[in-house]
Order: structure tokens, then sequence, then C-alpha cells
């Protein structure tokens, strides 16, 4: 496999360039214009009086018209027989106005890089928006431009979620006995790396999925241009999975908190070691066929191994099924697809994240807990977050999944999912 890069890690802040007219990505080769303050103004004084001259002679027989003011007309969503019952805002409690004004100030911004909004209360669609945008595979530009409700969106790392839930669909069918399961279990050809270290023989499932399995991983401090990445060097290893278990361990396992991908791609082999099946056809028969999903695509490390933690593709009409299967409890419709123990589990409060994770409140199992600002106090949440402004939230105080994609990859995104929530999406709730 040719040398591959890889973005900034989901979690950190994005690379912006401030001070500079051209802003050079150094994973593509490709350069990017931005406007910046300069002293030019001295220069053109004398053109700027000219031109204000003969503005002023030719005013008195000219009108000038007025710049056009946008207005934006709410729709109700449409139903396309995807498996959403579609209603209007008002029909689910909510006021109009604030989603007017939320579309209004995005169409304000210049390059708000915020490409879908979608809102489902009550079991029900009642606000999606879709807007122009750069679509990005892989961390690299397609030339493609726009997105609607038939696009699917690079999840970065809400893959995550999707991933632990495969591990907690397969722990419901009895393909995995228990989460205390050592993960070097499903790995015995990798036996000596545990006669290395015998601390790695301690790392469990649960370990991976609370991102507490002390490896020593590194793609977020190293930038992923260089070859000592340890994402970069996954990718691009012989044996990626060998790769990713050999990972020195700074801690013994369960001792500290630290998102990685490794732990994530770990438990996508257990997946599939555990079920017998491929990663992608246990997802397409125990997730995404229960909830009607049929668009979806998984990239892979190797012709051996799926990207488990990150990029996997689907419509951000269809994320929002994932979030409302969490908020139902493990229910869609009148199925049971997942088991309200494993929901309960997967999110409740554990883990406190800290250091440059500590803007959430809590984790497990690859979902985020933060406490949002709602109009009377603190309103809990729950969210599977990715890179570049991708995030699926779950409300259960008021009954909400809030689903947002965007292209805020190396540039800050204009409205955060938690500022639309708290700003607009709280405030039309009655």
């Amino acid at each position: 496999m040719g040398d591959f890069l890889w973005p900034r890690d989901e979690m950190d802040d994005p690379q912006v360039c401030e001070s500079t007219t051209v802003c050079t990505n150094d994973l593509f080769n490709e350069s990017r214009v931005r406007a910046v303050g300069r002293n030019w103004s001295i220069g053109l004084l004398p053109w700027l009086f000219v031109l204000s001259f003969a503005s002023c002679a030719s005013s008195s027989t000219d009108e000038v018209e007025p710049p056009s003011v946008y207005s934006y007309e709410y729709q109700t969503p449409e139903a396309t027989g995807d498996g959403w019952a579609t209603a209007d805002l008002t029909d689910a409690g909510l006021d109009t106005g604030p989603f007017i004004e939320l579309m209004e100030d995005l169409h304000g911004l210049d390059d708000h890089l915020v490409h879908s909004v979608v809102v489902v209360r009550g079991g029900r669609l009642v606000f999606e928006e879709y807007f122009p945008g750069q679509k990005v595979s892989l961390a690299r530009y397609t030339g493609g431009v726009g997105f609607d409700r038939d696009d699917t969106h690079n999840l970065a790392s809400v893959t995550k979620s999707i991933t632990s839930t495969l591990v907690g669909l397969a722990f419901d069918r009895g393909y995995i006995d228990s989460l205390q399961t050592p993960a070097f279990d499903f790995f015995p050809e990798y036996e000596t790396l545990v006669d290395d270290d015998p601390r790695r023989g301690s790392m469990t499932l649960e370990h991976l999925l609370l991102m507490t399995a002390g490896l020593a991983w590194n793609d977020e401090t190293v930038p992923y241009t260089e070859p000592h990445n340890d994402l970069v060097r996954m990718f691009n290893s012989d044996d990626p999975i060998g790769f990713a278990l050999s990972t020195d361990l700074f801690a013994a396992p369960g001792a500290e908190f630290e998102y990685c991908n490794a732990n994530t791609n770990i438990l996508g082999v257990v997946v599939e070691r555990a079920t017998g099946q491929r990663l992608e056809a246990f997802s397409a028969s125990a997730l995404f066929s229960p909830l009607g999903i049929g668009d979806f695509e998984w990239q892979v490390v190797s012709p051996e191994m799926f990207f488990a933690s990150g990029d996997l593709r689907l419509r951000p009409r269809d994320m929002a099924k994932i979030g409302q299967l969490f908020l139902e409890q493990g229910m869609w419709g009148d199925e049971r697809v997942l088991s309200a123990e494993w929901v309960q589990a997967a999110t409740a409060r554990i883990v406190i994240p800290d250091g440059p994770h500590s803007w959430g409140d809590g984790y497990r199992y690859g979902w985020w807990h933060l406490d949002l600002q709602g109009p009377g106090g603190i309103v809990p949440a729950y969210a599977a977050s990715g890179w570049g402004g991708q995030w699926i939230f779950v409300i259960p105080e008021y009954d909400v999944v809030f689903v947002t994609t965007g292209g805020a990859y190396w540039a800050p995104i204009g409205l955060s999912a938690q500022q639309m929530l708290q700003a607009y999406v709280f405030r039309a709730i009655h």
C-alpha cells in the first residue's frame, strides 16, 4: 500500500491559517486563498476619490437598487419512503421562528461550512436543510460540491459510535460472552506480545470501549504528513492489526482515559472474529438493514481490515436513525434492534475526559456526554462526534435527535452544533 496521509484527529482543534494570504494544506499540496487585513488603502485613495466623484455625479440620474434581503420559508420535510414519518414543526411542538432565524443567520455568514441540519422530535422528521460545500473522502476533496438528502457524508469519528454499537449487537447475539474478555483472546497469533508486556493480557474489550486501554498511540500531536504518525504507520503497515496490538502501553489498562483510533480499530477486528462476518456484512444485517439504511460505505485500511474508527459514510437522515434507535432504547418502530441494557450501558456517564478532550462532560462506549444550556437550566445530552462538524445529538429530555454535518476540517465552523441547539432549537420548544 502506498504512503497514506490522514487528517488531524477528529477531536483536534482545526488547523487555521490566520496571518497569511495563502493557506497551504500540506496534506494535498493545495492552497486556499484567505482574505486578511492589509494596509492597501493609501495607494488607492486617488482612485477612490475619482470613483466617489463619478458616483456622486451620476447619482442624480441613476437609481440604485437596494440589496435583496434573504427570507427563509420553512417547508415540512418530504416523506420519501425511507422509514421516516415527517411532520410540521408546529405539529411537533416547535415554533418555526427560531428555525427561520437559524437559516437566515447561516445565510448571513460568508462560509459557514455547515453541510446539513436534521431535526427529529417525537419520532418524526420535522426539519432538514442541506447546503453547498466541498465533498471530502478520506481527507481529500473529491471535486464534488453541494449536498442534498440523497448524499452520504463522511462521518469521521462518529464511526466510533457505530462500531461500538456493533460490539453491542455482537454481545446481544451471544457472539461475545463478556466485555471483561481479554482482547488478546481474539488474537492468539499475537500471544508473544503479551509475553513481552504481561499488562497487555489484562486489556479487556471494555477498556477498548472506554478508551482506557493504556495504548501509547500518537496521531494527534504528530502531523499526519509525518511518516511516524501512528495512524499513518498503521495504514502503511503490512500487518495493520498487528501494528495496533503491538503499541506500547503508557499505563496499565483501566488506569487512564486516552482517546485514540487504535482502540476502535482493534474492536472492529474483534467484531469480525467474534461473528465470523466481515464488518461491512455484519453492520448491514444487524444494524443498517433493520433501520432501512441501504446506502453506506466503510473505508478500508487493508484488504483484511476495515477502518472502524473513522470515515464511514451515511446520509444525515440515516445518521438520525442511529440517534433515534438510542433515544428509543434500542427500538426502531415495533422492532427490537438493540437491547435496552446495551443502550443504557453505552450512554452512561462513566469516564470524565481531560486534557484535549475536556470539552466533553463524560464518555462511555463511543458516546460523549455534554451538559447543554437550555432556557430553564442544564439539559443533559449525549452525542456521537466527528472531526469537521459531524454530530448525532440525543436529547432525551426534549425527545429530540439533532444531526448536523460539516466541512470544518481546516477552518472553524460558522455555527457549532452546540450553538445551533442552545441558541435556536431549544428556544423553539414549547
